[in-house]
């Protein structure tokens, strides 16, 4: 049996300490892992778990069957795209030297993402070292960076791609997520920021210009998301998105939904049990349960299906809890028919309807009209969807292609709760 061990470092309030020892165990395909924390780290105030599966105890924790690592490792390990990216550049490299192509286990892709850029506040060495894995070799792209790596992500999509345009986006893009193509930039005001590119091979709309109409009306319906902007490469657009887990150079604790709710990719899951999750954990869960509770009455309105588990997140921000991060990947889809929530209001229903949500308001610790006058201002904020569309210059024609995602049954009962008229 293989075995690799790092110790894993936390970020608290700038500071990093050893939180334990991570050991990832492979024999043939199979992987699972343990972790034991540092008695120090015990011993300490501040300490947290980093997972809701790793109480802070100094009991080894083992992986459950079939789970090749802890949640809140795959959390800041690359996702779709990241991998996507490293097999494409093993692929050239294997090529190049007339080898086998090395199979990758999910340790190996943990700790091959670029410290600097890895999501959330956990770092990685190597026992007895000082030296972070894996330590940037080189700068993370700049803005004027931006046409050469949206080619590189179009020939990626074509499988053309040459190993330096593969190198340009492994530079910023290994550690991300999703499946659409994306890379690390340094924003003009110097922060870290995601560019999120328009994909060659699977957009049927302008998705990055939709994205951040949607990320306008969630700020006027009162949904906290993070700061953006649009770039205009030949004709193309790309969405800029300010990373929210970084905090000036301190770095800021992350998990997704999925951890915190203990579950596994392709687990449904409920807004219920998020709730749940956030009377449990968050420092102020009034708060956090009365805005989850509003981004869902969003997601129904501007048909957000996309919706899943890992689209959802926590920050730790103080050392009080976990707090519901800003919202993001917010997306309208404009396909016909009755719309379905990737995450299920209540325990089993994703039907993407007020009712159900009214039905559960309760569980948010919403009164009636609380909730009714969320609706109201949700409704209001974006019943304007042509005007932000047309404020980032979307055309008449995509405001009518896009029009099925805004335009339905339930923006019409929400309508009803603001007294607004029909914009069908």
């Amino acid at each position: 049996m293989a075995e690799t061990a790092v110790d894993v470092i936390v970020q608290i309030a700038g500071e990093d300490i050893l939180a334990g020892r991570l050991w990832s165990h492979r024999r043939g395909r199979t992987e699972s892992a343990t972790f034991r924390y540092d008695q120090d780290f015990l011993a300490r105030p501040d300490a947290y778990e980093l997972d809701p599966a790793l109480s802070l105890s100094a009991s080894p924790h083992q992986t459950s069957v079939g789970r090749p690592i802890f949640g809140a490792f795959s959390d800041c390990a690359p996702d779709r795209w990241g991998r996507r990216l490293i097999a494409r550049a093993e692929k050239q490299r294997a090529r190049r030297d007339d080898r086998a192509e090395r199979s990758f286990g999910e340790i190996d892709l943990l700790l091959g993402v670029r410290d600097d850029l890895r999501q959330g506040a956990l770092r990685f060495r190597h026992p007895d070292s000082d030296v972070y894995l894996a330590d940037e070799i080189s700068g993370v792209p700049s803005l004027l960076d931006l046409p050469v790596l949206l080619s590189a992500a179009d020939r990626i999509e074509r499988n053309e791609a040459n190993e330096q345009e593969l190198q340009a986006l492994l530079q910023g893009g290994s550690s991300l997520g999703g499946a659409r193509p994306k890379a690390h930039v340094l924003a003009s005001d110097g922060r870290i920021a995601i560019a999120k590119f328009p994909s060659s091979a699977s957009d049927d709309w302008d998705v990055m210009r939709w994205e951040a109409v949607a990320l306008a009306l969630a700020r006027s319906s009162g949904i906290t998301v993070p700061d953006w902007g649009l770039h205009e490469i030949d004709g193309r657009w790309v969405l800029i998105v300010n990373r929210f887990d970084r905090r000036g150079g301190r770095r800021v604790g992350y998990i997704s939904a999925m951890t915190m709710l203990e579950a596994t990719d392709g687990e449904q899951g409920s807004y219920l049990e998020i709730a749940d999750a956030i009377t449990e954990r968050s420092p102020a869960p009034d708060e956090d349960l009365r805005e989850l509770w509003r981004r869902v009455a969003f997601s129904i309105l501007v048909s957000n299906t996309d919706d899943h588990l890992r689209n959802h997140g926590f920050l730790r921000a103080t050392s009080a809890g976990w707090s519901l991060s800003p919202a993001f990947d917010l997306n309208p889809n404009p396909e016909a028919g009755p719309k379905h929530l990737s995450t299920a209001i209540d325990f089993s229903d994703d039907h993407a309807r007020l009712e159900v949500l009214l039905e559960v308001a309760e569980e948010f610790r919403l009164t009636e009209d609380e909730a009714q006058s969320i609706v109201r201002e949700v409704s209001t904020a974006t019943s304007n969807w042509q005007a932000a569309a047309a404020r980032v210059g979307l055309d008449q024609a995509a405001i009518e292609q896009m029009s099925p995602a805004f335009d339905h049954d339930q923006a019409d009962a929400a309508r009803d709760f603001a007294g607004l008229a029909s914009s069908s």
